[in-house]
Order: C-alpha cells, then structure tokens, then sequence
C-alpha cells in the first residue's frame, strides 16, 4: 500500500512518497482493561543505520512493548507525522493490533527527518500514560542524510568584537566572592553557598564542595558542573567527590536558600509578561540587553573564578553540563582559557540561526521571536572557539527540544578531540534503555583514552576493541577534517557494541 502527499512549499510543488513495507508492530493480548504506563513504542532501522543517502529508504520497524492486556480491533491506533528540516510532512493513521506493517520515509536533501507515533483512541486522542515528561505512548527518532553537508547559518562578522566587550565589561567587576559555610551530612567535604559578582543584573551562584583534605599543599583536580533549566529551587547537595573540587552552578543566579516563593517571585520578575525567561521578545530584540548575554557572562565567571581557588592543582579542569547547562559550557569554553575537558548532554540553545536562515525544524523550546542579534549566543559559533577534548555523550534522535542537527553543526565546528552519541527514540525526557545508538569519534577516545560505556545489558568486557583505519573525511559519518580518524559504533544495543569504519561513498567525498 501507498500513498501519495502533495505540498507546497516558497511557490514550489514538492513531492514526497510514503510507502507502508513490511515489518513488525507486535502486540500481545490478554484478557483486561488496557494498563498503558508500561508501555511504550520501539523503533528501529535495520542494523541500527542512522545516517542516509539523498533519496534513500528509511526503514523504520515499529514495536508496540508492555501491553498485557488485549487490544480489541477498530479501538486503538498509531497516528504517526513524518517532519523534517526539507520542510516536508505527511502524516498517517494505521489500526492496531497490526500483524505486519511499518513505516518508510526518505529526505533528498542533507539533514534530519523526524518520525513520531502516537497510539491513540478512534477519536484521535492520546491514551494517557503516567509518567513525569511523557505522558503518551509513542515512539519519536528519525534518521540523517550527509550529516558533513547540513548547511551552516552565517556567523556575525562582528561575533568576536562583542564578546571581547562583553568580557572587558566583566572585568571591570571584581571576584569578590562570598562563600557561605553549609552543614553538610559528609564529613569529608566543606560545602559552601557561593555567590559570585558578575556583570549585569544578577551574579553567579551554586554550591561548592572542597574535600577537607585538600590544601594549598595537597592541591586538587576542579569538577565545574552546568545546572540545566529549572525554575525548582537548587538545593544544596549532601556530599561530593573526595578527590576533587566540585560546584555545580544554576542558570540564573538567584539568591540560594530563599526558599520556593522566592524562587517562584524571581522568574516571574525576570521574565517577560507572557513568556518564560529569557523568550520575550523585548529583550532578545538587542544582544545588549538579552538574558543570554548575562547568563553566558555568568557562565565564564564562573570559570574564571574557581580557577583562583588555593586548592585547585592548576592541571584539571573539567566542565560538564546537559541541557541549558550544556549551552553555557559551550560560551564557558570558548572565552575562558584551562579547560581540560568537557562533558556535554544535549544542549539546548543551538542553531536558532540556522533554523531562522535554512528553515530547518525548529527547536521546541526557544523563544517564538527570531532576532538577528540572537545569533551571538549560538553554540553552534561558540564552538568554532574551543580546542579542549569534548564528547557530547547524548544527541537524541526525537529529541526537539535540541535538535539533531544542531549538535551536528556544533560537533562539526569543534577544533579539538570530539564524539557525539546520536540515540534512537529518544526525545530530551524520555530516554528509554536498549534503543539503538551510534558513536562518531573525532579523536575523544585517543586524548582521552576513554572508550564509551558498554550498555548495561552487555557484559563488562565484551565491547569490541575499536578499529584504527582512517577515513580521510569520505566516510557517510565521517565529520571535519580529512584525515582525522571517525569510529562508528552501530547496531541494536542489545546486541554486542561493534566499532566499525563507514564503507565510502563511490566517487569519493562530496
């Protein structure tokens, strides 16, 4: 069965085929009122393929997973929505229980396409799952094309000379830092509240801990931690490493232990009438006045300032955050010098520019309003700044709050050692075990001998060793550089995780 969808697009008729092939969508059945909390939707591609050519089959077989109950016929049904950065959308509605029926979709051009189904009702409504972000069951992932040709927006011809105001703006305010003793059940730790001055209206402020043995004689390692978007009150934690200097720092530099009212009374305060902070087109309008330039500058001084600590051992300095947190690393690394390393997870914030320049799929969770000026904060041309190692540990396929390709685009433009981990079915909060996945290396595993984590279902040890062949930039997952060495693990992660290099493309790279 096929069918054909007709859309419009600047003035041009596109077209694009949706063809249901074989594959498996099973359900088992038991006698019952359905119980969907368990259940959930698994999509694969064979051999855990991620990445296409223009044109090229996308197979997708879908697997209904957790459902003990019967599933009566013409009651429930899978609508399914293929979106992609071409522009293109078809949608669709197949019944279940289906003994044999799946989904393909294809893309002419370099970039992602995203497949989401949902098991709804006849009525089209979603059947309802108890569960803190994803209260549906659904499968949502995709698949890439030339990942190595995904347009790049245009970087601000004065992107540099901003943010060297920016930085002479922040030193004209002093590092004195308050740190406030907290009680702490570890007693192998001092912790502190610590509030830093910054330029702009806020300072920085987090929770810092200090091993008690750690001195100026016996200096240690520094662990700097993101804390992504929340508007919860940042507790204080009850231990930390004894073998490092750890803080973790929030976004937005709120008064620490005022409580949830204040917290509360904070974001409305910043925040535009109508808008979570930092979405309002007021102020992103003009990067002089946006919340992303204080909440980067809070990023760097942060970084400036726990380097001058007495107990740091001037060698180590790792930085790590996911989400918003993952987004001020990025600014963090590229204006403060010592970073060691970093340790990204799906950052938030990237390719606003690209998506406004190239109309790929936008973000889900940024601001409605695009402003020329928003540029400056993109990760995507803060990375173009940073030589440190970085392995950006988790790029999920469904994941539309930071999208695929814009973690492409910041993997791409990193000058140093890098990986990135793109996962099957996962969106940013919903990350279900035993999806498939694949691991590009740009050379994070040499400088930093560290392999990637086995899956837990996979017995310690059994992990292939990686192959050392290079690629000279033609390989399909190949990124930057020709020469630098690409290593891909592909297939299912239930199986044993195989390191392979890509087969080149005949007629070398494109």
């Amino acid at each position: 069965m096929a069918m054909k969808l007709e859309y419009g697009r600047n003035g041009m008729r596109s077209f694009v085929t949706a063809t249901l092939v074989a594959a498996v969508f099973s359900c088992t059945a038991f006698a019952g009122t359905v119980d969907w909390d368990q259940a959930m939707i698994r999509g694969t591609t064979p051999g855990g393929k991620i990445f296409f050519e223009p044109g090229e089959e996308m197979v997708f077989t879908l697997t209904l997973e957790g459902v003990k109950e019967p599933l009566p016929a013409d009651t429930y049904f899978v609508d399914w929505e293929r979106r992609g950065d071409d522009g293109l959308v078809e949608k669709g509605r197949l019944p279940l229980p289906l003994p044999k029926n799946g989904l393909v979709v294809k893309t002419e051009k370099p970039g992602f396409v995203c497949l989401e189904a949902n098991v709804v009702t006849k009525d089209g409504k979603r059947v309802p799952k108890n569960h803190r972000w994803e209260k549906r069951v659904f499968f949502q992932g995709g698949a890439g094309v030339r990942p190595n040709e995904i347009p790049m927006a245009t970087e601000p011809a004065d992107y540099d000379a901003f943010w060297a105001a920016c930085l002479k703006e922040l030193d004209a305010v002093p590092m004195n830092a308050e740190l406030k003793p907290v009680a702490c059940k570890d007693k192998e730790v001092r912790l502190y509240a610590v509030r830093i001055p910054c330029s702009g209206p806020w300072p920085v402020t987090g929770y810092l801990t200090i091993p008690v043995k750690a001195s100026k004689e016996n200096r240690m390692p520094i662990s700097a931690n993101y804390r992504g978007a929340s508007q919860d009150e940042q507790l204080p934690p009850e231990g930390g490493p004894h073998d490092r200097i750890s803080m973790l720092i929030n976004p937005n530099g709120y008064e620490l232990g005022r409580g949830t009212e204040y917290v509360k009374n904070f974001f409305a305060e910043v925040s535009e009438k109508g808008y979570g902070y930092g979405m309002g087109p007021k102020g992103n309008a003009r990067k002089e006045t946006s919340y992303w330039k204080w909440c980067a500058l809070r990023a760097i001084r942060y970084l400036q300032w726990i380097k001058s600590l007495p107990e740091w051992d001037g060698k180590e300095l790792v930085i790590s955050g996911g989400s918003q947190g993952d987004w001020q690393c990025y600014h963090a690394a590229a204006h403060v010098p010592g970073v060691t390393r970093m340790n990204g997870n799906g950052s938030w914030g990237g390719d606003w520019t690209g998506q406004a320049e190239h109309g790929r799929l936008r973000s889900t969770y940024r601001p409605t309003d695009w402003f020329p000026d928003m540029a400056y904060f993109d990760p995507v041309f803060a990375a173009k700044r940073i030589t440190c190692p970085v392995n950006i540990s988790f790029a999920g396929l469904g994941d539309y709050v930071s999208t695929p390709a814009s973690l492409t685009l910041i993997y791409r433009n990193l000058k140093g050692p890098k990986q990135i981990t793109y996962v099957q079915g996962s969106t940013h909060g919903w990350r279900p075990a035993g999806m498939q996945s694949q691991t590009v290396d740009g050379g994070w595993n040499a400088a930093t001998k560290v392999l990637p984590t086995p899956p837990k279902d996979v017995p310690p040890g059994s992990a292939a060793p990686s192959c050392t062949n290079a690629l000279n930039g033609k390989g399909v997952v190949s990124f930057g550089a020709a020469g630098r060495t690409s290593l891909v693990a592909t297939g299912p992660v239930t199986q044993r995780t195989v390191f392979m290099v890509c087969r080149p493309r005949s007629g070398g790279a494109r």
